[in-house]
């Protein structure tokens, strides 16, 4: 009697210890199913609150060309370009800024119909910032229609049978380059050299040459003279050309290339991050603006930049 009484309190103490470790590991299972809800929830929260600097830009790029005198043209002055105030959102505050990718030299129109302009503005580039200029003929592999390799000066061409046999392989895309980043699988880069190379380059959909003069860097409206050409200065004021006609004749050292200058602006990029107790993101987007409509796209949008604010270098 007392062995049966035994066995039956050992059974009770199995079936307690059993229903405990079931009960805890439905409990962890659902503490951690609701710590991952909350996390995604946030990140999504995060995410829309980050969007409202798309819209904020698109409706001020959206402004600026329905004023008649913003149509015409594109500066610093105008209200986009200047220091916009942090957003408050339910996530935290959102810094924002609006860049012109116009006043930037178009990688992708190495492969277009000004591809002899570009590739020389190119290697200018490349030398102010001090990197090789085999990167040049190499670019122009990567985003040309063809698998046809590029031979330039010694350089004897990388195609896709060529890349298939690096460490990491991959194969050449044959079409316009739809990042930047693109340009650090084909040669090394330190950062920091990458990043100054960054504020004079860009990667846009389109393979056209158009570099907008009230915008640009001095270095890259430089980078379009011919060898011996007269050089703006680095020191040069807001500029606010209504028509590159004027902009020549001010600076006339530019008249063979004012095919390839403009006083307007159809890509921008819109740096955003989001800051709170326990969070930060960072967002880049770009903006593709209708010159006959004003109408404002999204085309490109990036979690994965980090963007570095003044407050934040004060502190470094």
């Amino acid at each position: 009697m007392k062995a049966h009484r035994g066995i039956a309190l050992i059974s009770i103490l199995l079936m307690v210890v059993l229903f405990s470790a079931l009960a805890f590991q439905l409990y962890s299972h659902q503490t951690m199913v609701t710590a991952q809800t909350r996390i995604g929830l946030t990140a999504n929260q995060a995410r829309y609150s980050l969007m409202a600097s798309e819209a904020l830009a698109q409706e001020l790029l959206l402004v600026d060309w329905l004023d008649e005198d913003g149509r015409l043209r594109d500066d610093m002055a105008e209200p986009w370009a200047q220091t916009l105030a942090p957003l408050l959102t339910v996530s935290g505050n959102v810094h924002v800024q609006i860049v012109d990718l116009s006043g930037k030299l178009n990688l992708n129109s190495l492969a277009g119909s000004r591809k002899k302009e570009s590739t020389q503005a190119f290697n200018y580039l490349l030398n102010r910032v001090g990197i090789s200029l085999e990167l040049t003929p190499m670019w122009r592999d990567w985003i040309d229609p063809d698998d046809q390799r590029f031979h330039i000066d010694g350089y004897q061409g990388r195609e896709e049978l060529d890349w298939l046999g690096n460490e990491t392989p991959f194969r050449t895309p044959n079409r316009l380059a739809g990042h930047l980043s693109e340009i650090q699988v084909l040669a090394p880069i330190a950062q920091d050299v990458y990043t100054e190379l960054t504020h004079l380059v860009a990667v846009l959909p389109t393979s056209s040459l158009s570099i907008n003069v009230n915008t640009a860097h001095p270095e890259v409206l430089n980078s379009l003279l011919p060898p011996g050409g007269s050089k703006m200065s680095a020191r040069g004021g807001v500029r606010n050309f209504g028509s590159v006609e004027a902009f020549v004749e001010l600076h006339g050292g530019f008249s063979e290339v004012r095919e390839n200058l403009s006083v307007r602006s159809d890509f921008f990029e819109v740096r955003a991050t989001l800051n709170s107790e326990d969070l930060r993101m960072d967002m880049t987007s770009h903006i593709y603006r209708d010159p006959k409509s004003g109408e404002c796209q999204i085309y490109a949008r990036d979690f994965g930049r980090r963007h570095v604010w003044d407050s934040e270098r004060d502190l470094s």
